[in-house]
């Protein structure tokens, strides 16, 4: 688990999931995010699976600048 949890809780956990909620929220107002040619979010669905972590499948995106699209 990659916090775990109880007295062996990750001391940093809190500040980890802020910055991870930070950095996404930078990333969606500095981009249009899109699928890449050929890619319909599928794979990632159909070909994830839980383990002991969760193991993703792929997922091919394009980001485009907004500021040079304006």
């Amino acid at each position: 688990m990659p916090f775990a949890l109880g007295h062996y809780g990750c001391i940093g956990k809190q500040l980890a999931y802020m910055e991870l909620r930070a950095v996404i929220a930078k990333l969606v107002l500095a981009f249009d995010v899109e699928f890449a040619p050929g890619e319909d979010g599928t794979t990632l669905v159909e070909k994830s699976c839980d383990a002991f972590t969760m193991l993703i499948a792929d997922l091919y995106l394009v980001l485009k600048d907004r500021k040079a699209a304006a």
